[in-house]
């Protein structure tokens, strides 16, 4: 910048003053910037020194940030699956050693002693993957508690192990949009919740107004979306639009219709009933169709392309259970026994559940969750009922009645009517005499009679029970078989009067009284025969399966020393499969990483093109302000320094 010349002719004082100000004040400020630049290290301190370059360095710096935050998203994820697959390789080892020790005991060459003494290993073994795999930490997060890190996911229960953390995978966030999992939760890598108890019994409410939309599977079997629904009323109002967007129940998509039917003076109305709305015409020809490529009235079963003036009744909506359904509407509203409760059995441990105060689903579940026997319960994914999960490790699980139907009305009842035999005794089924009408139990009254019942062929309690209870009717013997009232198993009750025993015994070396539970007998005045609930719920992963191999080896039982091992084995091919599954998140979150890192160089690059500062010019810029300050302060010094003989000029 040149400095400014300062008129030496015939001038005021007071203008000389003003323009030496101006030219000191310009030069300072040129001198201030071209030292802020050089202390910030940019090529601009304000935007409106280049607004555009702002713009662009905002924009970059943003896209920096997030780069940076993924960047520390996929560090973080990168290193918890490293201490993950750490982790998987610790607990393959242990099955290794617990395989070996099961492979090596279950010869008869072993004795009872040696076997009391590995048992002890095994325990160990068991011990530590509690505490130094499946409670492992990493960051002070537990790896294998899901989405719950910050607690302990397995705890001492029952005399075994329960897991209580949570099913879900922990994620971070890559880049935009995207999430991947980092986390492996303990109950599926420990096989640490049991097969649900659940049946075929549909919860499904009936059909009210005030259901949410999104809590309702349309008629076309996906959720409902909302959009404008087009009524074209011949001879009538003619063709109007029912705005759905704002529609939050199934009640206000009704009262929508009939607002806007009124609004356009149509005779149009919709109500509700038990399966969807029905669309009453006001005696002309109506079509219901969408605008556009909405889809919103096939979704409501409401679609009617062809002019009708019959009454619309709508294709079926099915509402699904939420944790918010009245109890009072499960079921289609048929009724649930509430008031009676169930009992839940884990291991030794039996506690009574009472339902009376419920007033929702989550009432419901609240009340199983916190009975205190660390059972896991929840709605199943379709929506239509509840199931329970057996949370514990080295127990087996039971629901059945507290002398009413709760169990089997809300569809939990681990041995019901129709449970299939195949699913019996943890899927070994029953085993049936050889050779159709060979019987199969005998059971004796306490009058002596005998009772002989051939079950080939059935496929469910149920049908076992109508073949004993048939058999009896046959043979004239007054035994009736049904569920038991209390607690769960096949009840035989005995109505001959006698005095005797009342039992149920092996015949034709079939197995099926045992696999039934039935194999027991009474004595004295009992009049009836509680078999034993052999539907239960276990866990089926790895620390089941080493509380199942160290009773074995305590009972000296080879046979369940052999099947343990086989448990083992199998659960160690699943192990190897999720360790793989670990192995390609990692090696994914790896290569995400190498990418984010070389996306953020460049962004770094682009950035300092954009704002920062070129210092061999901005040296030269303040050394060339420095210059014209010095000269402004000379020129002005000795043009300001005036006489007499200037004032007389």
């Amino acid at each position: 910048m040149s400095v400014s010349p300062v008129n030496v002719t015939r001038i005021s004082n007071n203008l000389r003053s003003t323009m030496f100000l101006d030219s000191l004040r310009r030069n300072q400020v040129d001198l201030f910037m071209s030292q802020s630049r050089l202390a910030t290290g940019r090529s601009f301190v304000t935007p409106s020194e280049d607004p555009v370059s702002a713009a662009r360095a905002l924009d970059l710096t943003q896209a920096l940030s997030r780069q940076e935050q993924f960047q520390t998203n996929v560090q973080y994820g990168d290193t918890f699956l490293t201490a993950a697959d750490s982790a998987l390789s610790d607990i393959n080892a242990q099955l290794i050693h617990a395989s070996t020790i099961a492979s090596q005991t279950v010869s008869n060459l072993t004795t009872e002693a040696e076997r009391e003494a590995v048992a002890e290993v095994v325990a160990g073994i068991r011990h530590q993957l509690l505490q130094s795999v499946a409670n492992r930490q990493f960051d002070g997060r537990y790896i294998f508690g899901g989405r719950y890190t910050l607690d302990r996911p397995f705890v001492d229960a029952l005399g075994a192990i329960a897991y209580v953390g949570d099913t879900g995978e922990l994620v971070v966030r890559p880049d935009d949009g995207l999430t991947a999992p980092i986390s492996m939760p303990g109950s599926l890598l420990f096989g640490a919740l049991s097969a649900p108890i659940t049946s075929d019994r549909d919860l499904t409410p009936s059909l009210s107004g005030d259901i949410r939309l999104e809590d309702i599977t349309g008629a076309d079997g996906q959720a409902i979306r909302t959009g404008t629904l087009v009524f074209n009323e011949i001879g009538g109002a003619g063709v109007f639009s029912v705005d759905m967007s704002t529609a939050d129940t199934i009640g206000d998509v009704v009262d929508s219709i009939n607002a806007a039917a009124a609004a356009a003076g149509a005779g149009v109305s919709a109500t509700l009933s038990d399966t969807g709305i029905v669309i009453t015409p006001s005696g002309g020809d109506l079509s219901i169709t969408d605008s556009g490529t909405g889809a919103t009235a096939s979704d409501l079963g409401l679609l009617v392309a062809t002019p009708t003036d019959t009454v619309i009744n709508g294709q079926t909506l099915v509402p699904r259970v939420t944790r918010l359904t009245p109890v009072t509407a499960l079921a289609q509203g048929t009724g649930i026994d509430l008031d009676s409760g169930l009992l839940i059995t884990n291991g030794m441990n039996t506690a009574p559940v009472d339902f009376s105060a419920a007033e929702t689903v989550q009432d419901v579940i609240n009340a199983l969750n916190n009975a205190g026997v660390f059972v896991f319960a929840r709605i199943n994914e379709a929506g239509t009922g509840i199931e329970v999960f057996n949370q514990v490790s080295g127990t087996s699980l039971s629901i059945g009645e507290n002398g009413g139907t709760t169990a089997t009305d809300l569809g939990i009842r681990t041995l019901d009517m129709a449970t299939p035999l195949s699913q019996l005794n943890f899927g070994d089924g029953v085993t049936t005499a050889t050779g159709a009408g060979v019987t199969d139990l005998r059971i004796v009254a306490k009058n002596a009679e005998t009772l002989d019942v051939d079950i080939d062929g059935a496929a469910t309690v149920g049908e076992v029970i109508d073949r004993i209870n048939a058999a009896a009717v046959a043979a004239g013997v007054a035994i009736q078989a049904s569920l038991a009232t209390t607690g769960n198993g096949i009840r035989v009750a005995d109505g001959t009067g006698g005095t005797g025993d009342l039992a149920v015994s092996i015949v034709n070396q079939s197995e099926a009284s045992i696999d039934l539970g039935l194999k027991k007998s009474t004595t004295g005045t009992v009049t009836e025969l509680i078999g034993d609930d052999v539907n239960l719920r276990r866990t089926e992963g790895i620390l089941g399966a080493l509380y199942d191999l160290e009773t074995a080896l305590r009972g000296d039982d080879t046979q369940g020393i052999s099947a343990a091992a086989g448990r083992l084995d199998v659960l160690r091919g699943e192990v190897t499969r999720m360790h793989g599954i670990i192995g390609a998140r990692s090696q994914t979150m790896a290569t995400k990483r190498a990418q984010i890192e070389d996306a953020t160089t460049a962004t770094r690059v682009f950035l300092s093109d954009v704002q920062d500062l070129d210092y061999a010019e901005a040296a030269t810029r303040l050394q060339t302000a420095m210059t014209q300050l010095q000269a402004n302060l000379q020129a002005g010094s000795s043009v300001l320094n005036l006489s007499l003989l200037d004032f007389l000029r």
